[in-house]
């Protein structure tokens, strides 16, 4: 059994999908710029990103492709670097706000702080270990944090993430 479709009724339908797609797209790649766990899991490549030395450009010679492309480099490395120092300064900000806070608070900010900004990472379990709790624990914990931190850092946007 076919069905005969006008023109203007696949128009409509065609119009209809596109719109959908570009809206659900839209949301999807803002969360995915929203994504604060990704951004503490990347949090030693970042610093490490700006540690790394570029070569030196002329100014007085015409730029080839090659110092456009380093030029683009060092726009990367200064979004990276103002992002940076934005989230040192939440963390910052977490820190004296769940050590001034419960046990829980304070716990919460410490596992952040093992798994993603100290050193070689810490497992969950020995977390759990040296705080005489459930894994279990840890890893809410974590999601906690992980929620609270991106409040702080994307605002109500942040919280909007977490609605959904």
């Amino acid at each position: 059994m076919a069905i005969d479709l006008s023109e203007e009724t696949i128009h409509k339908i065609v119009d209809g999908l596109i719109t959908r797609s570009k809206s659900f797209s839209k949301s999807e790649s803002e969360k995915e710029l929203r994504n604060t766990k990704e951004l503490l899991k990347n949090y030693r490549f970042l610093e490490n990103h700006l540690d790394v030395a570029l070569p030196k450009i002329d100014d007085d010679t015409p730029l080839s492709q090659y110092e456009l492309s380093l030029i683009s480099l060092l726009g990367y490395r200064a979004r990276s670097k103002e992002m940076l120092v934005f989230v040192n300064q939440i963390l910052d900000r977490y820190k004296d706000l769940c050590l001034k806070g419960t046990p829980e608070q304070r716990r919460r900010y410490l596992i952040i702080r093992e798994l993603y900004i100290e050193g070689p990472g810490i497992t969950r379990t020995r977390l759990a270990e040296r705080f005489s709790c459930d894994e279990k624990t840890i890893r809410r914990d974590e999601r906690r944090a992980i929620d609270e931190l991106s409040v702080m850092i994307f605002g109500v946007d942040g919280l909007n993430d977490m609605s959904k």
